[in-house]
């Protein structure tokens, strides 16, 4: 990437704009100073035990579903993510930034508990479905937030951070859960549920601690009198 940045893409060679320069270091420097990125950061490293693998050995080889089929399981997912994106502004768009995103927090808690329901195919596509809406109706409450509150000069940083972080959750959540699955829970899926569920079920603590009020989404920051 690099390699091909350097020699492959034809760019205008400018000069270095010192006072353009100096305003971006200076909205870099604010974005990480603002407690309230910090916080939402926090809701973007949505942290709990993950159930992706665990799940998976429970799919082959208790309930012995065929690998396509499980394979189908994921575009079912992604379909809940698209649908959830699509309905967001026509249902949604009017929820206040806090109501969504204790909307969003008790979806993610029930759809994770609701694994508990798993035991055949068209329960595992039910349930794929409904993990995927409502972990998009969530990704897309806490990135709107994180745009409301991230200083001017720093969006492409703010952005690229709070993505890392997303990717950084779903691998060790992952980890963690695949851990618990073998080592703690003896490949018991419900155990993993349950501790899954709960600590999607923390994140509801954050949440005042934002002081949003009546704030709505997409509402400047500075606007909203906390």
């Amino acid at each position: 990437m690099l390699v091909g940045t350097l020699y492959l893409i034809p760019e205008q060679r400018t000069h270095i704009d010192v006072p353009a320069l100096r305003g971006t270091l200076a909205g870099l420097g604010a974005a990480l100073k603002k407690r309230e990125l910090w916080i939402v950061g926090l809701f973007l490293y949505y942290f709990s035990p993950g159930l992706s693998t665990p799940l998976y050995y429970t799919m082959t080889d208790s309930l012995k579903f065929p690998q396509s089929y499980i394979g189908i399981l994921g575009s079912i997912a992604s379909a809940g993510w698209v649908i959830g994106a699509l309905l967001y502004r026509r249902f949604f768009g009017a929820f206040s930034t806090k109501g969504l995103l204790n909307l969003g927090i008790a979806l993610g808690t029930a759809t994770t508990a609701a694994y508990l329901l798993l035991f055949d195919e068209a329960s595992a596509a039910i349930l794929s479905f409904c993990s995927g809406f409502s972990v998009m109706l969530a990704t897309v409450a806490t990135v709107t937030l994180a745009a409301d509150y991230c200083p001017r000069r720093s969006e492409g940083f703010s952005f690229a951070v709070m993505m890392s972080l997303i990717n950084l959750a779903s691998a060790s959540g992952d980890i963690v859960g695949s851990f618990l699955f073998e080592h703690l829970f003896h490949k018991g899926l419900a155990p993993l549920i349950l501790v899954s569920a709960a600590f999607t079920a923390f994140a509801f603590v954050p949440v005042p601690l934002l002081r949003l009020g009546d704030k709505r989404q997409g509402q400047p920051v500075d606007a909203v009198a906390v």
